[in-house]
């Protein structure tokens, strides 16, 4: 019998995944960084790809610094979201097991490299209308499903009623989304004000 890593068994069982992965020992600070790292070498691999042509370490390496800032705030949501839960789950356990529901865009990310190999750098380079639109809706499958995941991932943790998920689901995803939205934008008007001011 094969046995599948984390992010292959939570598509197929998540609730079971779930509560093996929290209910696993605790193997150090280093497990509060590894998936987090994954995924930040999957968008890194992403920018390379798409932007290069191929995998550049230079290119990779600049992507996932770019990209740093996603973990982070996910990271710190899953704080904030967690601060009432009385478990015994340490918090390096609960943010490796959180970090397995990023499986679906993980397999989005793998798509999207099949589908930018089969296209020529002249391709590549001009999106129409149609292929942006095309991508940005294939964004909500991962987008559903990675929360049908993290719903499961807060049930393992102890939250057994459905409002008390749909709430730590919800506090999450909130806080997430603003600290990236506010973050990225901000980047984007600061260098707007720099250019203004000169």
């Amino acid at each position: 019998m094969i046995d599948w890593s984390p992010e292959v068994r939570v598509l197929r069982d998540p609730a079971r995944t779930f509560r093996a992965l929290t209910a696993a020992p605790t193997r150090g600070a280093w497990v509060l960084a590894r998936r987090p790292l994954l995924l930040l070498l999957a968008m890194g691999l992403t920018v390379s790809l798409h932007s290069a042509g191929r995998a550049s370490v230079r290119v990779v390496v600049d992507g996932m610094i770019s990209f740093l800032f996603v973990p982070l705030c996910e990271i710190v949501a899953l704080r904030i979201a967690l601060f009432r839960h009385h478990s015994d789950v340490p918090f390096s356990r609960a943010v490796d097991a959180f970090f397995v529901s990023n499986s679906p865009w993980l397999l989005w990310l793998l798509g999207f490299w099949l589908w930018r190999f089969t296209q020529t750098p002249l391709q590549a380079s001009s999106f129409s209308f149609r292929a942006v639109s095309a991508l940005s809706l294939s964004w909500l499958v991962p987008l559903t499903w990675c929360g049908y995941l993290d719903a499961q991932f807060f049930r393992a943790l102890g939250a057994r009623d459905s409002s008390r998920v749909a709430r730590d689901l919800a506090v999450e995803r909130a806080i997430a989304w603003v600290l990236g939205l506010a973050y990225f934008f901000g980047i984007a008007l600061w260098a707007q004000l720099v250019a203004w001011v000169r």
